[in-house]
């Protein structure tokens, strides 16, 4: 593209620090906002951000090939350009960065897929994203994922996708996925959204068709110091991301159904409610979830007909899960009775996203080794409470708490964690920058020491575990989930705990 070709457009004030006498010749082909994904004819975004200055990197962006740098530091972009020669690069000054930003990611990925369903909340967004997939899938339309997991879709090349550790991807990740989705025909796509990458505006303009609320407790206070500034960042969502007549969709059993569902009036959306306390028009009433020996079965009310459904995956927050996509998806999709019907049959197809509840060994003694991505004090909960459903016999739980992050919640696990399980072993997750036994000592002022052992290496501390289960018990292995590392200091150490259970198993078996 020529930079000429959306001068027009642009709305948002800058300025030309460099480079105007050859305007004319400037093509742009990417975006980037990390020097390392620099390549010829990009434009390179030197954003400020809270531990590294984009602004360091300029040098290194014009090396690799940056035709457009844009800063919000004159001074800074002033004194490079005295440095500069030959190179044809466009060197831009703008206080407004990310709005500018944004302007050029929405003329070189303006044409994006139709319907885009945010889903944000404390748990579940992960597993919401994915059943909706999978719903739409089984509903015979094409549809991805976006989130924790990276981009689950069984339409495009894996190599084409640009990854990222984020829950919510960086602006720019996020535009061109969902350009190269829309390229492979992909129109329906579940992203999850969280409070931080709300508070960042990651979603960057892009247009939300549906947006979800799952549940609210504590995490992230590390970053929003507070649990009110937490669920406003939450709010973000619904007070000005989702255009009116938009519609939200809403968890009807949390203490916080209220205030949402003020917001949302005050902006004209539209509701739909789930779960056992759901009244609105166009709700989905939780009448009754039932255990079964393959998983459980729901039964819930829709639009005056009553429908039930098989999962294979088991805990009520699962439930919850898969009626949320459910609602996502018939908010854009109206369907027969039949139809409807039809769709329901195929929920037992559904499976649990990677690290959620994902059973990683069984020992010859028939005990049970899960892995779980839970990593606060209210997913912990639940996926302790779903262990003492499936088995009567003993539930140890391996857990620690990351590094640089919510401190607040490390004594609150210990307690939730002592209570539910028979056995608690504290080990190390992600310590990062901090020191890992203060993280530990922390986690064990709220544990019943007499039921809990402290092990600092988490593979040792899983050959521990391991090793004390009797016949029928339940080990959860809390906190990592689909993770492939530790992050030790500022360094991640490859670490999959599923390989190291199934080694462990295969030298007891």
């Amino acid at each position: 593209m020529n930079f000429n070709q959306i001068i027009s457009k642009i709305k948002i004030p800058y300025e030309v620090v460099y480079g105007a006498s050859f305007i004319d010749e400037i093509l742009f082909e990417d975006i980037a906002l990390d020097s390392r994904l620099v390549k010829e004819k990009t434009a390179f975004f030197a954003i400020k951000g809270k531990t590294l200055d984009g602004n360091l990197f300029i040098n290194d962006s014009i090396k690799k090939g940056a035709t457009i740098v844009v800063s919000s530091d004159l001074n800074f972009l002033s004194n490079f350009s005295s440095k500069l020669v030959d190179e044809k690069v466009l060197l831009i000054f703008s206080q407004e960065i990310h709005n500018l930003l944004i302007e050029f990611l929405q003329n070189l990925y303006s044409n994006l897929p139709s319907n885009i369903y945010a889903v944000t909340g404390t748990n579940g967004k992960t597993s919401v994203a994915e059943f909706c997939r999978q719903i739409f899938t089984i509903a015979g339309k094409k549809a991805a994922s976006i989130g924790t997991l990276g981009i689950t879709c069984d339409y495009l090349d894996q190599t084409q996708i640009q990854q990222t550790a984020l829950t919510t991807p960086d602006i720019v990740s996020f535009y061109k996925n969902l350009f190269l989705l829309k390229k492979s025909g992909i129109d329906n796509v579940a992203v999850e959204v969280s409070s931080i990458g709300l508070e960042q505006n990651r979603i960057g303009n892009v247009e939300i068709s549906v947006g979800a609320f799952t549940n609210f407790t504590q995490d992230h206070l590390d970053y929003h110091k507070t649990m009110e500034e937490y669920f406003d960042c939450k709010m973000i969502l619904f007070r000005s991301v989702l255009q009116k007549n938009s519609t939200a969709v809403i968890n009807s059993d949390i203490k916080e159904y209220d205030k949402i569902s003020e917001i949302c009036k005050k902006r004209d959306l539209k509701v739909i409610t789930y779960g056992c306390k759901a009244t609105s028009e166009k709700s989905l009433r939780i009448k009754n979830i039932e255990q079964t020996f393959e998983g459980q079965k729901v039964i819930f009310n829709f639009l005056g007909e009553e429908y039930n459904f098989n999962l294979s995956i088991s805990g009520d927050f699962q439930a919850y899960n898969a009626i949320c996509a459910l609602a996502i998806f018939l908010s854009k999709n109206i369907c027969s009775k039949k139809q409807l019907e039809e769709i329901l049959q195929n929920f037992h197809k559904l499976h649990a996203a990677m690290g959620r509840m994902q059973i990683a060994g069984v020992l010859p003694n028939k005990a049970q080794v899960f892995i779980d991505f839970a990593h606060s004090p209210d997913a912990l909960s639940n996926v302790l409470q779903l262990a003492r459903k499936i088995t009567n016999k003993k539930v140890f739980v391996l857990f620690g708490c990351g590094g640089n992050r919510d401190n607040k919640k490390r004594a609150i696990m210990g307690k939730v964690a002592s209570e539910l399980a028979d056995i608690v072993i504290v080990t190390d997750d992600n310590p990062r920058l901090e020191d890992a036994e203060k993280i530990r000592t922390e986690i064990l002022q709220g544990c019943d020491l007499k039921k809990t052992f402290e092990i600092s290496d988490r593979k040792v501390a899983i050959t521990e575990a391991i090793s004390m289960l009797q016949s029928s018990d339940i080990l959860i292995l809390a906190g990592k989930g689909h993770e492939k590392y530790q992050i030790i200091g500022t360094e991640k150490v490859e670490f999959d705990e599923e390989k190291i259970v199934k080694n462990v198993v295969a030298r007891i078996s």
